[in-house]
């Protein structure tokens, strides 16, 4: 940046700072504004306030900004954010006076008083007029403050904007709105929904579900049709004759090829993953840095299964079995999954007398279970159940293999796999993946999802059921949702005929194709057709010919989406080794990761970049905390557009980081190039650093400037680039090739950061992570009770249900409600200091990120040709990581 610019940018800025500060001060001394009018469906206002202050900083997006009227006529209140203003304040880096504007629908013609809460309380007068066209005008400015705040929340969430997707459902329909289009964030870099988390059942996907229940469809799409064919997928291309003496383990010519494959190798093993699985609550992305939400899919599979393992099981199962594994139908343990643990017996009797002692415990411990002995695929086969579904489970056995699972199917399934009808062991891709990740590696774990899994999920009858299943889960929290909106509302509504005739919510809500409905029971509502939610029939188990004209309809957008985001799904194999296996010392988790064949598969644009793989590798610089390499192969922008096949590498040295915590997030202190000490470079020709690199092209291996605060050299066809030239005079004499174990394009290093510098900033952004983390469900609770009038003591257990889950504080904290005098009591967790609850001021000096605690050092590679994308990782880690 020259003199000149920078002397004109500063002037800019002052003149703004004077201008946006006499209109902001001016703005402070103004009175209440009010403007409020009634109408139907009912009445809105609009009004703005000063924002009292009594903490440094205040971010308007938190939920103790909102309107309360004592008979409960102001509802729905949003607060109104303004992008420009918030823009205005970071460039100009400013604290000034401020006001804000809230919008409310109301009941009523008469005036009243609310208290507008800013975050302390103000009184302020509202004389609804009668004005048509105001009325219509000032509820479209609500309705586009609503639907702002859920597209902000959906596209970069803060919490889970339920009642927020509620909302936007519900006045869809009854103002006759289009429900806008999510956008795609600044410049189109934000991720849309996407296919795969349709398939896999991802938050977004379910809040899509709840918001097309609430806004309905028309008596012509519910009219009955037959399924169509499942889709045509393309048969793998492999040459089945390489695998003809690939060593195959027994278990896997029991397992339906459909199934997802989870193999132990022993009870050991799959004790351990257990104890592995427990420790980090369920999801192992724990381990890098802990979720809000603790699932409880886990206890529910082990309650149907009727398995509990206990001390004496630890001891004894590895004397009678010999192998074991989990296999599955589908992913889809929220509500269900049709799973199995399937093993392999050194002694039958044992066994059996184990498994049938732990049945009869469930018989005892649920009154209303029964045994009976079906028949399936000719066989018999022992079945332990309740009427809803809390226990289901199938027992089979073919030889010295036994299957305990949840799913009918599965046990069907099994019984012909073992009879060599479709078993895994045949399928080629499974062959190719066993010569590829061998039973000498002697894997703790070994996972297998074939494409034929993946095939299953995308048939007719898999996806329009699973959509089902999550309208029949979601229905009764929408139903009590709208009742607290009816309430809202005055309207005298709890049954759902009568939330119906409200038009809270539509005509057809909770008529589904199959005839399906909900049934309320001492111990909750069950479905039907499926059972309890959370303990549903297996999507396999449930028989499905016909759907309505609206499910396909989706089904078939799905397939579009499918097809043009993902093409297909590969067979995916992993195996894990954990070395060494005894506890004292430190481990290293090597895994391996193989995707073959890639078929058509949409592997996207930076994978697509790649060249070929190399043999060689960049040799490791001393002091390197991160470094990374990749072989390119593509046009380069600006300089030409022919491709330029070439190597770009980048390295993080350790550093001290100037990062302060400044309005409200962890952000620079200090210019550009003080913010790392980093490099970039490229062998044997600029490519892509060809951008920065301009015409000034670096001649030797002394720093050369580059602009004004970077530094280029050049050296033995090694370009380099970096803020600092005594991080290229330390780096380029270090520069060299060395032999690889493995052909890649891809190859990264993460040293172990016990002791260094750099460690402080990644403490320092893992609490402002977990800080978001730990608010979220308070956000959620506290905005249930601002937008539905939730009574506030009850909304953690409301949101808890809502969320299926329970909350668990990141930071250790238990969350309760918090008062302050002239405010709102409103949700937090006891973790945060009081300066911390609505917006981050400091990092507590006593904070010490776990991840940093039992990481020892990571590094890996990446090779995609030959039709197949194979990975390595090997991942260094102190016992306190594992059980």
């Amino acid at each position: 940046m020259s003199r000149t610019t920078g002397i004109l940018l500063d002037s800019i800025r002052f003149t703004f700072a004077v201008v946006f500060s006499c209109a902001l001060l001016t703005q402070a001394q103004a009175a209440p504004e009010v403007e409020a009018y009634v109408g139907q469906p009912l009445g809105v206002a609009r009004v703005t306030v000063d924002v009292f202050r009594g903490e440094p900083s205040l971010p308007l997006n938190d939920e103790r900004f909102t309107v309360v009227e004592k008979d409960g006529r102001a509802i729905y209140p949003i607060v109104k954010v303004e992008p420009a203003r918030q823009f205005l304040r970071g460039l100009l880096g400013i604290e000034t006076p401020r006001t804000v504007t809230l919008y409310f629908l109301f009941r009523g013609e008469a005036p009243f008083d609310v208290s507008v809460y800013s975050p302390v309380e103000q009184g302020v007068r509202i004389k609804p007029q009668r004005n048509p066209q105001g009325h219509l005008r000032l509820l479209s400015e609500w309705w586009k403050q609503l639907t702002e705040r859920w597209s902000r929340l959906q596209k970069d969430p803060e919490f889970p904007p339920i009642a927020e997707n509620f909302l936007v459902g519900t006045f869809s329909r009854r103002l006759n709105r289009p429900v806008p289009e999510i956008g795609g964030g600044l410049f189109g870099l934000q991720e849309k929904d996407s296919a795969l988390q349709e398939l896999f059942g991802g938050e977004a996907a379910l809040l899509s579900v709840d918001r097309d229940m609430v806004i309905g469809t028309d008596d012509e799409s519910q009219r009955l049709q037959d399924l169509p064919p499942a889709p045509n997928w393309p048969s793998p291309r492999i040459d089945e004759t390489q695998f003809d003496e690939v060593e195959i383990e027994g278990l896997a010519s029991h397992v339906p090829e459909e199934c997802f494959y989870l193999r132990f190798g022993n009870f050991t093993n799959y004790f351990w993953f257990r104890d592995l699985n427990e420790k980090w609550d369920g999801d192992l992305k724990n381990m890098l840095l802990r979720r809000g939400i603790s699932r409880l899919q886990s206890s529910r599979i082990e309650q149907q299964l009727s398995l509990k393992e206990n001390v004496l099981s630890r001891i004894l199962a590895p004397q009678f079995i010999s192998d074991a594994a989990l296999i599955g139908l589908d992913p889809y343990m929220r509500q269900g999954a049709a799973i199995g643990i399937l093993v392999q017996a050194r002694n039958n009797q044992l066994l059996s007398q184990d498994y049938m002692r732990q049945r009869r415990e469930s018989l005892q411990k649920f009154s209303d279970a029964t045994e009976s002995t079906v028949t399936i695929a000719g066989q018999d086969v022992s079945l332990i159940a309740t009427p809803d579904g809390r226990v289901r489970s199938y027992y089979a056995q073919s030889g010295d293999f036994h299957l305990v699972a949840t799913s009918r199917k599965i046990a069907e399934r099994f019984l012909e796999a073992g009879q060599g009808a479709g078993a895994l062991a045949s399928l080629p891709s499974f062959r190719k993946a066993r010569q590829e990740l061998d039973l000498k590696r002697e894997d703790t774990i070994f996972a297998f999802f074939s494409e034929k899994f993946f095939q299953n999920l995308c048939t007719p009858e898999y996806w329009i059921e699973v959509r089902r299943r999550q309208q029949a889960a979601q229905q009764p929290l929408l139903v009590e949702m709208a009742r607290y909106a009816a309430e809202c509302e005055g309207l005298p509504a709890m049954t759902t005929d009568e939330l119906i005739a409200t038009g809270i919510l539509p005509k057809d809500f909770g008529i589904r194709a199959d005839g399906s409905h909900l049934e309320e029971t001492k111990s909750g509502p069950v479905d039907s057709l499926r059972g309890a939610p959370g303990y549903f029939t297996p999507v396999g188990d449930m028989e499905l010919k016909q759907a309505s004209g609206a499910e396909l309809a989706a089904y078939r957008k799905f397939l579009a989406n499918f097809a043009e985001e993902v093409g297909e799904m590969p067979p995916i194999a992993a195996g894990v080794q954990r070395l060494p296996r005894t506890p004292e010392e430190d481990h290293t988790l090597m895994i391996d990761v193989l995707a073959a064949p890639l078929g058509t598969v949409k592997l996207g644009k930076l994978l697509d970049s790649l060249g070929d793989p190399i043999e060689e590798r960049m040799k490791p610089i001393a002091g390197d905390v991160v470094s990374f390499e990749a072989v390119l192969d593509v046009p380069v922008p600006l300089i030409g557009g022919e491709n330029q096949p070439h190597i770009l590498f980048a390295g993080l040295r350790d550093f001290r980081s100037p990062l302060v915590v400044r309005r409200g997030a962890v952000a620079p202190n200090a210019a550009r190039s003080e913010l790392v000490r980093a490099y970039v470079g490229a062998w044997p020709r600029p490519g892509l650093l060809g951008i920065l690199q301009g015409p000034d092209t670096a001649k030797g291996p002394e720093p050369q400037a580059l602009g004004d605060q970077m530094w280029q050299a050049q050296a033995e066809n090694f370009l380099l680039i970096s803020f600092k030239p005594d991080v290229i005079q330390e780096v380029e004499p270090q520069l060299g090739f060395e032999p690889a174990e493995r052909p890649a394009q891809v190859r990264f290093r993460v040293d172990d950061l016990t002791g260094k510098q750099v460690s402080e900033a990644v403490n320092a952004l893992a609490y402002a992570r977990a800080r978001e983390t730990s608010v979220a469900p308070s956000r959620l609770m506290n905005s249930l009770a601002n937008s539905l009038h939730l009574p506030r003591d009850q909304s953690q257990e409301f949101a808890e249900r809502l969320v299926d889950g329970r909350f668990v504080c990141p930071l250790d904290g238990e969350y309760e409600l918090n008062e302050s005098e002239g405010s709102l009591p409103v949700w937090s967790s006891s973790a945060l200091p009081v300066a911390n609850r609505f917006m981050l001021t400091e990092v507590p000096e006593g904070f010490k990120f776990s991840f940093l605690e039992w990481f020892r050092g990571m590094q890996g590679d990446l090779r995609v040709s030959d039709g197949e994308l194979a990975a390595h990782v090997e991942l260094k880690m102190t016992p306190a990581a594992l059980p």
